[in-house]
Order: C-alpha cells, then sequence, then structure tokens
C-alpha cells in the first residue's frame, strides 16, 4: 500500500528485539548490588563527573548574573528574552551546584545521605540525567554532556 517491501514486519520486529536488547544491556550494566551505598566505589564512578562540574563550573560566571527589575523593563524584547534565560541558568546552576556539592559533601563524610542524594546519585551511576534536574532543563541524555552543555550555555550567556 505504501510502497513498503512484503518483509518489512521482520524488519521492524528486528529493529524492535534490537532496542529490547540494548535496553537490557544497560539495566544489567549497573546491578542492585552497586547501587546501594558504598563510599569508595561511589567515589571511583561518580569522581570523572563531579571533577568535570568542578572544572566547568565557574562560580565566578554564575556570580556575574544580576537579579534586578531594570532589565525586565528594558525596551528591546531580544534584551528580556537573552535576562530571563540568564536568569534561567542561574537558577538552573544553582540547583545543580547544590545537588553536587551536597553529593562530594556525603562522600566525603561531612553530610548525612538523603533519599534526594540517594536518587541523584543513583541516577547518575547510571549514567543517566536525574529527574529533578532534566525537570529545569531537557538536554543531552548523557550527564556529562548534560553538564558541558549547560555551562556552556551559561558562559555564553554573560
Amino acid at each position: 500500500m505504501f510502497g513498503l517491501p512484503s518483509n518489512i514486519d521482520r524488519s521492524v520486529q528486528r529493529f524492535n528485539s534490537t532496542q529490547v536488547v540494548v535496553g537490557l544491556k544497560s539495566l544489567q550494566a549497573v546491578s542492585a548490588e552497586e547501587l546501594r551505598f558504598d563510599k569508595e566505589k561511589w567515589t571511583e564512578q561518580l569522581g570523572p563527573l563531579l571533577q568535570l562540574w568542578q572544572n566547568v563550573f565557574r562560580v565566578e560566571v554564575f556570580k556575574s548574573v544580576r537579579v534586578g527589575r531594570e532589565e525586565l523593563r528594558a525596551p528591546d524584547p531580544v534584551d528580556q528574552f537573552v535576562y530571563m534565560e540568564m536568569v534561567s541558568v542561574k537558577q538552573i546552576l544553582a540547583f545543580v551546584n547544590e545537588s553536587i556539592t551536597s553529593l562530594i559533601k556525603v562522600l566525603q563524610g561531612s553530610e548525612m545521605l538523603t533519599p534526594k542524594i540517594q536518587t541523584e546519585a543513583t541516577a547518575l551511576l547510571k549514567n543517566s540525567v536525574p529527574e529533578a534536574w532534566e525537570k529545569l532543563w531537557e538536554g543531552p541524555e548523557n550527564p556529562q554532556s548534560w553538564i558541558r552543555v549547560l555551562c556552556k550555555k551559561g558562559v555564553q550567556l554573560v
């Protein structure tokens, strides 16, 4: 009817089965044993991500965005849009910084593990962006890429 070959159903089944296999492999990558809190394992597995955050997150850029009413009343709508985008990125960066700082404190032993921190760390251990972060900004699926793109966006807006 649509000019498709007669064996298209087999191709669709093959594609679907490949997707299922990829999904199962990703589930198998991190077992329940690895997700339990083990300070040494978490430090080892999350270390590169936490180091990346410390390298790309620039506090001076973050602090340079000032929230004021004057910019919102600017006559140019483009200026208003850019300013509102800067404020939004600043709020997201603050939220992510708070999450990562809490996680670092837990790994250093100076803060207690809370369900929120455990949920975010579990997502990061599974190599996915935590849901709380994704609700704020939809970016790449890989946490390292997500952090890089968000920080790059913040730097470019200033």
